[in-house]
């Protein structure tokens, strides 16, 4: 491919990329409202206004993953972060160091500055739950607020705790009770709220 034409073509991928994301406020707005929402999720604020660390790992140590998992695992964990108007998101996932079978536990922590907002995405996530897992989700009790069990495709415990919506995912193997290891690592994450 000529030089000129394959230019041509990263630019126009770079444009469509570029096209799918939401219009970014400049970066002084950026790093301002980004330095709200670490003050508001009780996470400190770092240099550049983000923050300081991930509230899913905080609240999912390497200690809690490796009882869940019953072993070592591999370091360091897997992470992303997200946030929106009003809601931040963490992941920190574990896997353990046993190549079989792979396990792996997960957190999704979703706080919100408003605990009705955290609410009223749970209720949806709640009525959603049957069609997304193909299984009718199960009430869990002892933890937060609110949980429930989504089974089926998902294998995911819900918990709502004020202003927060946890996501504790697992995979402990084939044929193995998965919820179990779930509540385990509910007690573990709720114990660091």
């Amino acid at each position: 491919m000529r030089p000129r034409c394959l230019a041509v073509c990263l630019c126009a991928l770079a444009l469509a990329a570029g096209g799918c994301h939401r219009r970014q406020p400049p970066p002084g707005q950026r790093a301002a409202a980004s330095g709200a929402r670490a003050v508001a999720s009780g996470a400190p604020a770092a240099p550049g206004g983000k923050a300081a660390e991930n509230l899913a790992c905080k609240l999912l140590t390497k200690d809690d993953a490796e009882t869940v998992l019953g072993g070592p695992v591999l370091e360091p964990p897997v992470t992303s972060t997200m946030a929106d108007v009003g809601m931040e998101s963490w992941r920190c996932g574990y896997i353990s160091e046993a190549k079989e079978p792979t396990r792996v536990v997960t957190l999704l922590a979703s706080h919100w500055q408003d605990a009705a907002a955290a609410r009223r995405a749970f209720e949806r996530a709640h009525s959603l739950s049957q069609s997304v897992s193909g299984q009718v989700p199960e009430t869990v009790g002892g933890f937060g607020e609110r949980a429930y069990w989504a089974g089926g495709k998902v294998n995911q415990l819900n918990v709502l705790a004020g202003n927060d919506w946890l996501v504790i995912s697992d995979t402990v193997g084939p044929n193995l009770d998965q919820l179990g290891p779930a509540r385990l690592a509910a007690a573990r994450i709720l114990a660091h709220h």
